[in-house]
């Protein structure tokens, strides 16, 4: 909470000027004395460039002064985050692609599979004609905390994190309660769980990846549509990108693991898609295809 406070203090006392010229020190430093990101970093960015081929978004393979690059856009987001809390960010910042995914399940339950790609902040801009409540699942145990924060930042933000430590019959039915009142549930799909084996080992950018079953297993349990969602800065703009993955996911016990395989590999597709569109907005500083 420490390091938001201050941001926060930065940007209301000198705006997004003041903000930058602390994140380029702070990042800065980073870069330089953070081999782990760097190479990580290198590693995703080469991947992205060799995957994409004659479509590579880079007119020269990636070096390492790309990885500066890389985590200053990081830095950047954590500013448009701020904004987004803050209510900042105008709808007609934002290129919608796809919003009638978003009109046909306004104040109907739906889970928003999401991942470590962007600033799923954005969304706040999206107005719709009536408030649409949305419930973030997350694994970390300052949920209650950060609930606290957000609301002091903007006290019209419908937006609640539930921290999940283990996807367990009573989280389910909590969460069933909450879509049968149209309310939506974000889950990140690109993150495996710390203490759990429910992975899967799926083709990333050419190369073997492990993926978690936690959003696909929910989904399944709760029987609701599936959107895939990206937002991201593009220039002076952002892009929001709704896809519709399903209309419920079902994963018949003789065939599970082929059945989450295949709605895996679709948002894998799409992840890959727009990490070739704006390679510099996946924010994974590990090395992502470790054994």
């Amino acid at each position: 909470m420490l390091p938001l406070m201050l941001m926060l203090g930065f940007y209301r006392v000198g705006g997004r000027f003041l903000c930058r010229l602390v994140l380029y020190i702070v990042i800065m430093w980073y870069w330089l004395f953070s081999k782990t990101a760097r190479q990580s970093s290198l590693l995703y960015l080469q991947k992205v460039h060799a995957f994409a081929g004659q479509k590579t978004p880079f007119t020269n393979p990636p070096s390492i002064a790309n990885t500066y690059t890389h985590l200053m856009q990081f830095g950047e987001c954590i500013l448009d985050k701020i904004e987004g809390w803050l209510g900042y960010i105008d709808e007609k910042k934002l290129n919608l692609h796809g919003h009638e995914h978003f009109r046909a399940h306004y104040h109907k339950g739906a889970i928003i599979v999401v991942s470590h790609f962007g600033n799923i902040e954005l969304l706040r801009a999206i107005k719709s004609e009536q408030k649409q409540k949305i419930n973030v699942l997350v694994y970390q145990k300052h949920a209650t905390q950060f609930n606290q924060f957000l609301k002091k930042l903007n006290t019209k933000a419908d937006v609640h994190l539930i921290s999940v430590d283990e996807l367990g019959l009573e989280t389910a039915f909590h969460l069933q309660d909450k879509l049968e009142q149209g309310e939506w549930i974000i889950v990140a799909a690109d993150r495996v769980p710390v203490q759990s084996d429910r992975v899967q080992t799926l083709s990333f950018l050419a190369e073997d990846a492990k993926w978690p079953q936690g959003a696909w297993i929910l989904a399944n349990l709760l029987k609701v549509p599936v959107l895939a969602v990206f937002c991201y800065r593009m220039q002076n703009t952002f892009d929001v990108h709704i896809h519709k993955l399903a209309d419920r996911v079902e994963l018949p016990r003789a065939t599970r693991l082929q059945a989450m395989q295949n709605i895996t590999l679709r948002y894998v597709s799409l992840v890959e898609k727009h990490c070739i569109r704006a390679p510099y907005q996946w924010f994974n500083f590990y090395n992502f295809w470790k054994k």
